[in-house]
């Protein structure tokens, strides 16, 4: 009876101690918080056109400082060729005047055999500028911003045909302030697709300008889609990390 007793009391005992401690376990003191709603910024390398020329592939968003040789003017972009004593590389850009001899900053991702429709010409390498400066101010910065940069694969240039009712891109980057919490809508192809945890954060581009995009996933959307979205135009927004956006379109149905 004493050790049926006994075997009773340490059985009682261990329960005890089990339940205390699943209890323990079920309520930590601290919780980690995660923030998924912002992509992870990239880092920016400074290399040379000779280094861009052996490894394309090395970094996905790249600083780069030449002298501008020739410039070419199409719909929507500026093409820049540019030099340094280790060779020579196009960029491509918002428009911009640019004289020859200008020494320029250019920096953003590169793509591999782009072909231009508007030049009937491919690149075998060329950047795609998010920013180009001259050292004194921005000559050709991306009109929304800064921004996360994800590489595409863009492989014609684009001029969308705007829907009835629609608003280019261009004209909502200059008419931000009137624009601002109005709804919009926009004909345009998906150039870069970021997939986040609940949404997309898109960039559009119709052929006059790009524009950076929230979207949530409850609609479909891939890069390379030629969509027509409706949304609010918002500005000065600043999501924090160093993420602000003079515009943003929050987008509200996709077709």
């Amino acid at each position: 009876m004493n050790t049926m007793i006994k075997t009773i009391i340490t059985l009682a005992i261990v329960m005890t101690g089990l339940v205390i401690s699943g209890c323990t376990d079920s309520e930590p003191a601290t919780r980690q918080q995660f923030n998924h709603t912002l992509p992870v910024v990239p880092v920016v390398v400074d290399v040379t056109i000779g280094e861009v020329l052996a490894d394309p592939y090395a970094h996905e968003t790249i600083r780069v400082t030449g002298i501008v040789n020739q410039t070419i003017d199409v719909e929507g972009y500026t093409y820049i060729e540019i030099t340094d004593s280790t060779g020579s590389l196009w960029v491509a850009g918002y428009p911009a005047q640019l004289d020859n001899c200008t020494e320029i900053t250019a920096t953003g991702n590169l793509q591999i055999e782009f072909t231009s429709t508007q030049l009937g010409r491919t690149f075998d390498i060329i950047l795609f500028a998010d920013s180009v400066s001259d050292g004194n101010t921005s000559v050709s910065n991306s009109p929304h911003g800064s921004s996360p940069i994800i590489t595409g694969n863009i492989t014609s240039d684009i001029n969308v045909t705007p829907v009835d009712g629609g608003t280019r891109i261009e004209d909502i980057l200059s008419m931000s302030a009137q624009l601002d919490g109005q709804a919009v809508k926009v004909s345009a192809v998906v150039v870069k697709n970021m997939e986040l945890i609940d949404e997309y954060f898109l960039t559009l581009d119709d052929g006059t300008g790009q524009l950076k995009a929230r979207c949530p996933k409850t609609f479909s959307v891939s890069q390379g889609d030629n969509v027509v979205v409706t949304g609010s135009v918002m500005t000065d927004v600043d999501l924090g990390f160093e993420y602000y956006y003079k515009v943003l379109l929050q987008i509200t149905d996709v077709e």
